[in-house]
């Protein structure tokens, strides 16, 4: 059995890694025969850690978490944690005789490098979880400058890391082209791209939760309603996706909007027109696909940026399976060339001033003569749990020596304990 260190940094919560990761490793685990353990840094609190580290043992896959350090001061604390991270990790690499790091994203890129003398001496793989564009994203939306001391240190390390890790994990075509374009094209050969795949018996049209919710909401079957389902961050432009409902409502009348959102309550209260149009509601996760269930078009909208050419939008893939036509904007990753031709999707500039008449006449004229179990089965395929396990697997796989089993246990015995310069 091959082991895998996954490596994580995080705030105080994580829905990412026990609704995206940890099925994928389930899968790996069962149809692979590959043991994935997690180590995340975050500053969740313990009931969170605690939930996290029983969710991950039900499912066979070994938790450990340690504390980002935010005192005496934030910049400090992190020095502190990445320093105390490089001993964190080469204990447990030792201790349970692993065979690949998979560092995800800059801070455990940082800690690895320190350590990739070691690695390679010990013939432990280094499979960088490269995570889209972070930094890129970092520049876009939070006001990180290109020229600031952070960001070169940032940049630095993740660029050492793409250049000497084994494999690099990428979401789409783009970003490949985008990282070999600033580290040469020799490394191309080790850029695998993998998906986010969602369970397909999880998100599935449910017919009698469409009727439940839809009567509960109180929407007649001829009432169409628009869906959006994520965060609410000023990246997802929610205020255009209620400015294309709204026009849709004025020419047509007899619809609703849906937003599922764990922030739906820092939303202003809908008032004036918009007043009983604007669903805003909380839920669980477990519940989002009965509420899906019930919508007739989805949104999925991102701010034009750079960063979006890393991405691969986990939504989009969920409302398809659920069989939703989506209105997706442009720019986002590889998303033209895998529904560009697509009836079922709608893809709209933002930056158009007509792109709202567009979707308008798409949902007018295309919409009623969609076969949503069309839908369903396309997104299954392409955007479905299974492909994304079958991509992990092929690149986990590719290079695996069993021969390096034995060497792995003796380490303990031949190697001096703790972290020095320069591993």
């Amino acid at each position: 059995m091959k082991k895998v260190l996954f490596i994580t940094w995080d705030s105080d919560s994580s829905n990412y890694l026990e609704n995206l990761f940890l099925p994928i490793f389930k899968g790996l685990k069962e149809r692979h025969d590959i043991q994935f353990h997690v180590m995340q840094f975050s500053w969740a609190g313990p009931e969170e850690v605690q939930r996290l580290k029983r969710l991950s043992a039900s499912i066979g896959i070994a938790y450990v978490q340690y504390p980002v350090h935010k005192k005496p001061h934030a910049f400090l604390g992190v020095l502190w944690t990445v320093y105390r991270g490089v001993y964190h990790i080469k204990n447990y690499v030792r201790e349970h005789g692993i065979h690949s790091v998979m560092p995800r994203s800059t801070m455990p890129a940082m800690m690895v490098n320190r350590l990739l003398d070691f690695l390679k001496k010990n013939q432990v793989e280094v499979i960088f979880d490269a995570d889209g564009l972070p930094l890129q994203e970092r520049l876009d939306y939070t006001g990180l400058k290109a020229n600031s001391q952070p960001y070169k240190i940032l940049k630095k390390e993740e660029t050492k890391l793409l250049k000497r890790a084994d494999k690099v994990l990428v979401r789409t075509e783009k970003a490949k082209k985008i990282h070999l374009y600033l580290i040469g094209q020799a490394h191309a050969d080790k850029f695998h791209i993998v998906s986010n795949g969602r369970d397909a018996v999880f998100f599935k049209p449910d017919p009698r939760a469409r009727k439940e919710i839809r009567s509960a909401l109180g929407l007649g079957e001829e009432e169409l309603l628009f869906v959006y389902s994520g965060s609410l961050g000023p990246q997802y432009v929610f205020e255009q996706m209620l400015l294309l409902f709204y026009r849709y409502y004025l020419a047509h009348g007899k619809s609703r909007f849906l937003v599922l959102s764990r922030s739906a309550g820092d939303l202003p209260p809908m008032t004036g027109n918009l007043e009983g149009l604007v669903l805003p509601m909380a839920v669980d996760f477990q519940d989002i696909p009965r509420y899906l269930s019930a919508a007739d078009v989805a949104f999925n909208f991102r701010l034009p940026a750079p960063s979006l050419a890393g991405i691969a939008p986990i939504k989009l893939g969920e409302y398809l399976m659920m069989g939703i036509p989506t209105i997706t904007s442009t720019g986002i990753g590889d998303t033209e060339e895998q529904v560009g031709d697509k009836e079922f999707c709608c893809l709209v500039d933002l930056k158009d001033p007509l792109y709202q008449a567009k979707a308008v006449d798409w949902v007018r004229e295309v919409l009623p003569g969609l076969d949503r179990e069309v839908i369903r089965d396309f997104g299954v395929e392409v955007f479905g749990l299974e492909g994304s396990v079958m991509a992990y697997g092929e690149v986990l796989k590719v290079g695996f020596r069993k021969s390096d089993f034995g060497k792995l246990g003796a380490w303990k015995d031949n190697e001096e304990w703790g972290v020095r310069s320069g591993e």
